[in-house]
C-alpha cells in the first residue's frame, strides 16, 4: 500500500490553532514541501484529527496558547502518536523553546525569519526512509463507465487471489455496492459499521467484521441500504483500507464508476490500478477521459492497467484502435460470454462453478499474472507499441489526436 504524501514527495500535515496570517505565513514557506489542509483546527479537535488523519508534521500556533500548545504535545506523545511537532511562534524565547523541546516538539519557528529552516525540517520528513510496516499489496478496480464489468472483474479477481494468498475485498463503489450478491453472501457487519469507528479499527476487530466466502476470500460489503452510510469521510476509508493492508496480502478495492473522494483516496494509495474497459466506442472514449483524470490526480501511468472486458473478434473498436488512442496496450482482455457470466451472476457463483472451461473462465483465471507483470499466455494477441509515427486515431475528434 502507498502512503499519500510521502509518495509524491511533500509531507501531510495539520494545522493547529493558526490564525489567518500565520496561515499565509506557513504555505509561503512550504508550498513546495507539504500537503496543506485548507484550515486549521481547533486545539479541542486536534488529537481526534491527528489519529484519523496521520499526518507526517502537526504545525501548532504556540505563542497565544501556550498551555494548550504543551498540553497537546504531551497527549500526543503519551498517545504513541510520530509526527514531528513544529511550534509556530510570534517571537523567539529561550524559555518558551526549552519548554516545546521538553514537551516534545522537534522545531521552534518565528516566521518569516525561519521559513527555510521549517522547510527543511519538513523536507526530512518526506523524504526520510523511516521504518515501513510489510504491507499487503493494495489492487484497485475501476470502470471507464457503467456497465463494463467492474464488479465482476474485481470479485473473479480477488477469488482468484484467495486460491494461495491472504485477501480481502472492499465494496467502495457507493452507488451501486454489488460485491455481496455477486458472491452471495451475507454480511453481520457492512462499512457502515465500521467507518464510524475507523480511528480504533485494528487487525483483529476488521476481522470480525467480514463475512468469508466459500473460495476463502474475504469480503467487506456495502450495507443495503446505503443512506445509512451517511457521509462518508476519505481519511476514515484510508484507515481502514491501512489496517487491512496489515492483516491481508491482497486487499482489493471495487470503486466502480464514479469519481468521488474515496475513490480518488483509493487510486492514490493502490498499488496497482485496474482500468475496466469494453470494446465499443463509448466505454473507449470514456477510458481515455478516466486516464486523463488519473494523469490530473498524479496517478503515474506504470501503475495503471488497462483491461477489455467482453472482448470477441467481431469488437466494433479493435485493440489497435484501443492502443492507438489510449497510447497503452490492454494488459488483457476477457472473452465475451454473455450466458455464462449472467448465469453466475444471477446464481451468485463464480465464473468458474459454472463452467471451468469456458474461455471467459479461462480468461479470468490469468488475471492473475497480470498483478506480477507477467504475459498471459491465454489471452487474446495484444498488438505491441509500433516505432513509427501512430496513425490518426479512430477517435481523434474526440481524443485531440494529430495524425
Amino acid at each position: 500500500m502507498r502512503n499519500i504524501g510521502k509518495s509524491s514527495g511533500a509531507a501531510t500535515t495539520v494545522l493547529v490553532g493558526l490564525d489567518g496570517d500565520s496561515m499565509g505565513l506557513v504555505r509561503e514557506a512550504l508550498a513546495a514541501e507539504a500537503v496543506l489542509p485548507n484550515t486549521s483546527v481547533t486545539f479541542g479537535d486536534a488529537i481526534s484529527v491527528v489519529k484519523r488523519t496521520r499526518p507526517d508534521v502537526v504545525i501548532v500556533g504556540y505563542s497565544r496558547a501556550i498551555e494548550a500548545a504543551l498540553a497537546l504535545a504531551e497527549a500526543l506523545k503519551k498517545d504513541g502518536n510520530t509526527a514531528t511537532l513544529v511550534a509556530l511562534a510570534e517571537r523567539s524565547d529561550a524559555e518558551a523553546i526549552l519548554a516545546a523541546m521538553r514537551a516534545g516538539y522537534k522545531e521552534f519557528v518565528v516566521l518569516p525569519d525561519d521559513a527555510s529552516r521549517l522547510r527543511q525540517a519538513v523536507h526530512e520528513v518526506a523524504y526520510s526512509p523511516g521504518e515501513e510496516e510489510e504491507k499487503g499489496l493494495v489492487v484497485a478496480i475501476c470502470g471507464s463507465k457503467g456497465g463494463v464489468g467492474t464488479t465482476t472483474i474485481a470479485t473473479h479477481l480477488a477469488a482468484e487471489l484467495a486460491g494461495i494468498h491472504r485477501v480481502l475485498i472492499i465494496d467502495l463503489d457507493f452507488s451501486m455496492g454489488d460485491v455481496a450478491p455477486q458472491l452471495d453472501v451475507t454480511s453481520r457487519e457492512t462499512l457502515a459499521d465500521v467507518l464510524p469507528r475507523a480511528d480504533r479499527v485494528d487487525e483483529r476487530s476488521l476481522a470480525g467484521s467480514v463475512v468469508v466466502h466459500r473460495s476463502k476470500l474475504h469480503v467487506l460489503s456495502t450495507p443495503d441500504e446505503m443512506e445509512v452510510l451517511g457521509d462518508v469521510r476519505g481519511d476514515d476509508v484510508y484507515a481502514v483500507v491501512n489496517t487491512a493492508a496489515k492483516a491481508y496480502q491482497y486487499v482489493v478495492l471495487d470503486i466502480g464508476t464514479y469519481f468521488d473522494e474515496v475513490a480518488t483516496l483509493s487510486l492514490q494509495v493502490a498499488d496497482s490500478i485496474l482500468m475496466v474497459t469494453t470494446p465499443d466506442v463509448t466505454a473507449v472514449r470514456d477510458a481515455f477521459r478516466r486516464m486523463r483524470m488519473l494523469a490530473t490526480l498524479g496517478v503515474e501511468k506504470e501503475r495503471v492497467r488497462l483491461l477489455v472486458n467482453k472482448w470477441h473478434k467481431g469488437a466494433h473498436v479493435s485493440l489497435e484502435d484501443i492502443r492507438t488512442n489510449l497510447q497503452m496496450s490492454p494488459a488483457a482482455t476477457i472473452a465475451l460470454d454473455t450466458k455464462t457470466v449472467d448465469q453466475a451472476v444471477n446464481e451468485g457463483k463464480l465464473v468458474r462453478d459454472i463452467n471451468r472451461r469456458t474461455d471467459v473462465a479461462r480468461d479470468i483465471a490469468g488475471l492473475v499474472a497480470i498483478l506480477a507483470d507477467e504475459p498471459m499466455a491465454a489471452a487474446t494477441e495484444i498488438p505491441a507499441p509500433v516505432a513509427e509515427a501512430p496513425k490518426k486515431g479512430l477517435f481523434s475528434g474526440w481524443f485531440g489526436a494529430k495524425g
